[in-house]
């Protein structure tokens, strides 16, 4: 996805006097690209086997690739604009279209089963960029996806473009980096800018359940020393999807000055600018640009080159923020989706489509094209069907993933990192200061905007501050230089209140196979977050094992509150009872739980009470115990007449109601488990009960002998007789 720095190109080209025009051109902010080639982004590939080349100035779709993605992917040529791979992450192929030696299993997501966009389905999943300091070697920094539950985190492969004749070779991969935030996990977020002394690059991410940006720098030595930890914003977590990770999606971008960052959260609609700086790694002076009300939300985002316009896609529109006037419009797009937004060499925005026009073939609309990207409103000129490929080719939601190379500073880069701008009352507010290049002989003060305070002030590179109250504070810092040069820079901290919530359990103990409820206490504010110990985000756990449960609940605009509790193991009731039990017409069977813990009391299903039943006839039978401490258990069993059992089958019956002999009752025999039919003496079936209950009494039937059919349901044991009825 990267370039490799124009100190590189020129170490390659020994054009010592490109460099110096190429700077004063930036100085002097003239337009177009610079006088030395820097064609590492002039090929594109990414979606469904489509690709771009903007070798010669002018876009021009290409069909030769065979990549897929559906969202990530990144593509990197030399600086004379000739192709070297692409990638989407989990594969890799060189100029030729052919797999990379060793180019699979690079770190993406890939799950045909599991993926919502085939086959890598992270929004920025993967960018690619140059060691620093060689002319042959690049990283491919991949993140994981949501689909994977985020925990891939940040890995890195490097190939060595002089392996294979020239065609490239994977060389390692896959490997883990620590994140130093949380359980590290990371969002989908992944981008990379070149630092200010223009060898250097960092590489971004963000972190999951936190709003900490972590800032790794990559050297001629690899990644070196601790990532840059700058926390503000909006915590990204949850989502309305049923996995509630939807939040991870949204593009993370940086404008083509290094001095602004804009972030994405898909569900959350919010769409956020920070200040960046290129030199420190320090992300600060978070703001809310827009809030999409309705689903799905801000998607794609990408500044103007002159960086005072942001564009962001969202549910099939695009809307440019103007962030100079601080107003917005939206663009129409004529068909559903827009994905990403992606500034090509022509300093044109592509625009993702990811929608089909035909349902029945695989037929993709074209790459939409915003033409005059500096121009405010309608006249930036953005056109839905810019380059198109046909049948089977398009974009999906992906564009590839480039390194911003913002320019060598031609002032000093100076902001402060605030680790925390939402800091709980009475917790300690630090600040840093963040300037590029160092200035030794600087003096920095502090102004904490918290006047009633008697420690609102002071000084040195970092400082601390308590408040005591609730509310937003302006922070002001001042660097004074021995020439006389003052600097300043302010950013607004958030003082959130502390509210109140506390575990409830129904029971404190958990017994043997059973669970208790978890809930937090009092009912908490509508919009809530809650997270578990397990990472499960609803308001209540059930807990099915003892052990120690916490839960950290974030009412909105207040601080995050944790309270843990402890849940110990109660050996329950251990009813036993065979499955079966048999009898026959005379039944001797006592039913008989088995010893209990004393104090436990029965329940049977007749609702008698005794340690044991004695069993009267075929049927179900269950019986509940309950011990002291509260823990119960149920057994249940079947008693059935055997199918050797003494019966007897009545030949004659009497129904004239005086309670002897009025029914058709047969004895050492499960009749629910028999189906009955009889018959008159004509052969017409005058009766039929698929499980008898003994109730015959040859109702609305005349006196007579008549026969009968019993089929055994279970066995398929039949009886056949006859019997008379006498009324």
């Amino acid at each position: 996805m990267l370039a490799v720095s124009a100190l590189t190109q020129l170490r390659r080209l020994n054009w010592g006097r490109a460099l110096v025009l190429s700077v004063a051109m930036l100085a002097l902010g003239l337009p177009g690209r610079l006088a030395l080639a820097q064609g590492e982004f002039d090929n594109w590939y990414f979606g469904y086997r489509a690709g771009i080349s903007f070798v010669g100035g002018t876009a021009r779709a290409l069909s030769d690739g065979v990549m897929t993605s559906g969202e990530s992917s990144a593509a990197i040529s030399d600086a004379q604009g000739n192709l070297l791979f692409y990638t989407n992450g989990v594969y890799a192929w060189n100029r030729l279209h052919r797999r990379l030696v060793n180019g699979s299993n690079l770190g993406a997501f890939s799950d045909s089963t599991r993926t919502e966009w085939v086959p890598n389905s992270a929004t920025q999943g993967v960018v690619v960029v140059p060691r620093p300091g060689s002319t042959t070697e690049y990283y491919i920094f991949t993140v994981d996806a949501a689909e994977n539950g985020l925990v891939g985190g940040l890995r890195y492969s490097v190939v060595d473009m002089a392996r294979q004749g020239g065609l490239g070779e994977v060389i390692s991969k896959a490997t883990s980096l620590a994140v130093p935030v949380g359980d590290g996990r990371l969002t989908e977020k992944l981008l990379a800018v070149r630092h200010a002394n223009q060898r250097d690059i960092w590489i971004m991410v963000h972190a999951w359940n936190s709003n900490v940006f972590v800032c790794y720098l990559l050297t001629d030595r690899g990644i070196v020393g601790p990532p840059v930890l700058s926390a503000g914003g909006t915590i990204h977590q949850g989502g309305y999807n049923p996995r509630r990770d939807y939040n991870a999606i949204g593009y993370m971008k940086v404008s083509r000055d290094g001095r602004k960052l804009a972030v994405a959260q898909y569900n959350t609609n919010d769409l956020e600018l920070f200040d960046f700086n290129y030199g420190t790694g320090i992300v600060s002076n978070p703001r809310l640009l827009g809030q999409q009300a309705n689903a799905p939300g801000f998607y794609g985002v990408e500044f103007s080159p002159d960086g005072n316009l942001l564009y962001a896609s969202f549910n099939g529109r695009i809307r440019q923020f103007n962030l100079l006037t601080r107003t917005d419009i939206d663009l129409l797009n004529p068909y559903g989706v827009t994905g990403a937004l992606q500034l090509g060499p022509d300093q044109k925005i592509y625009v993702a489509r990811a929608d089909r026009i035909s349902t029945s073939t695989a037929i993709y609309p074209p790459v939409g094209v915003i033409e005059s990207p500096n121009i405010p409103g309608v006249g930036c000129g953005y056109r839905a069907n810019g380059l198109a490929w046909g049948n089977n080719r398009g974009s999906a939601l992906g564009l590839p993933n480039l390194m911003v190379r913002p320019p060598v500073p031609n002032n000093v880069l100076v902001n402060f990192g605030l680790l925390g701008t939402d800091v709980c009352q009475g917790e300690v507010t630090s600040v840093t200061a963040s300037v590029f290049p160092t200035i030794t002989d600087a003096v920095f003060t502090w102004d904490f905007g918290d006047p009633a305070n008697p420690n609102n002030t002071a000084t040195g590179p970092t400082a601390q501050h308590r408040y005591a109250r609730q509310g937003s504070y302006v922070i002001t810092m001042t660097m004074r230089e021995v020439s006389g040069t003052v600097r300043t820079y302010t950013q607004t901290a958030r003082i959130l209140p502390r509210g109140q919530a506390r575990l409830q359990v129904n029971s404190a103990n958990v017994c043997t196979g059973g669970s208790v409820q978890l809930t937090v206490v009092p009912a908490q504010p509508i919009g809530s977050v809650y997270r578990w110990q397990d990472g499960s985000t609803a308001s209540q756990l059930q807990a099915n094992s003892p052990g120690v449960y916490w839960v950290v609940v974030t009412p909105p605009q207040q601080c995050p509150i944790t309270d843990t509790i402890r849940i110990a193991s109660q050996a329950g009731p251990t009813p036993v009872l065979k499955p079966e039990f048999i009898i026959c017409a005379e039944p001797n069977l006592l039913l008989d739980p088995g010893p209990q813990p004393p104090g436990t009391t029965y329940r049977w299903q007749d609702g008698s009470t005794g340690s044991q039943l004695s069993v009267v006839a075929a049927g179900r039978y269950s019986v509940k115990l309950t011990t002291l401490n509260g823990c119960s258990a149920t057994a249940e069993t079947t008693v059935r007449y055997g199918e050797d059992c003494p019966y007897k089958i009545p030949n004659i019956i009497t129904p004239n109601h005086d309670s002897f002999n009025d029914f058709f009752v047969l004895q050492g025999l499960d009749y629910r488990e028999l189906s009955l039919q009889v018959f008159n003496r004509w052969g017409v079936r005058v009766y039929q009960q698929e499980h008898y209950d003994n109730r015959w009494d040859a109702s609305g039937q005349p006196d007579g002998v008549y026969y009968y059919r019993l089929v055994n349901t279970r066995s398929g044991r039949q009886f056949n007789g006859w019997v008379e009825v006498i009324h």
